[in-house]
């Protein structure tokens, strides 16, 4: 990562006292860049996309949440955009101290991805990936909603809106056992 942690507080120093012109305090603009999607009394389950981000950008939302490890939920975690390859990816989170963990079963589908391509129904797609989730990936549902409890954790795939992806199904799912929050990082 090219900035260190202390470059990384200072840049957001200096963004709350350029936007304080606009009479917003620091809070408040850090409270517009999360989303509580869902209340719970357990943990905290974040989530964010890579859409329209660089990996620079990512870690330090990432950091500025306090998440301690980032779990992508891509079926196949390649990308066009080079800092969101798996490797480049993982290298990103080690270099910032966040552990990274690759977890392809909690993906959607090739065939799921090709068929709301070509059809465009969203809410089809979402019952089918959370049929076959509760149904085909139980197990993996479970070990992340342990891994949830222990730690912060945040999903990853490449949607920047939390609810067109399938990330905040499996984030429903993971909250369903250990009442969890969910929370987007825009």
């Amino acid at each position: 990562m090219t900035r260190s942690l202390a470059e990384s507080a200072t840049r957001r120093q200096r963004n709350v006292a350029a936007i304080s012109a606009f009479s917003l305090s620091g809070e408040e603009v850090e409270c517009h860049r999360f989303r509580t999607v869902r209340q719970g009394t357990g943990p905290t389950i974040f989530t964010i996309g890579y859409e329209r981000r660089c990996g620079e950008d990512l870690i330090g939302d990432l950091l500025n949440a306090g998440v301690e490890a980032l779990v992508d939920v891509r079926e196949r975690p390649m990308s066009r955009k080079p800092d969101f390859r798996k490797a480049a990816l993982q290298d990103l989170c080690e270099d910032s101290g966040i552990r990274y963990e690759s977890w392809p079963r909690l993906g959607s589908t090739a065939h799921q991805r090709i068929s709301l391509r070509d059809t465009g129904d969203l809410p089809e797609f979402r019952r089918r990936f959370r049929d076959l989730a509760k149904r085909r990936r139980a197990r993996e549902i479970g070990a992340l909603a342990h891994l949830a409890r222990g730690e912060s954790i945040a999903l990853i795939c490449y949607e920047r809106v939390h609810s067109e992806c399938h990330r905040s199904i499996v984030a429903d799912l993971v909250a369903d056992l250990c009442d969890a929050s969910v929370v987007a990082i825009l």
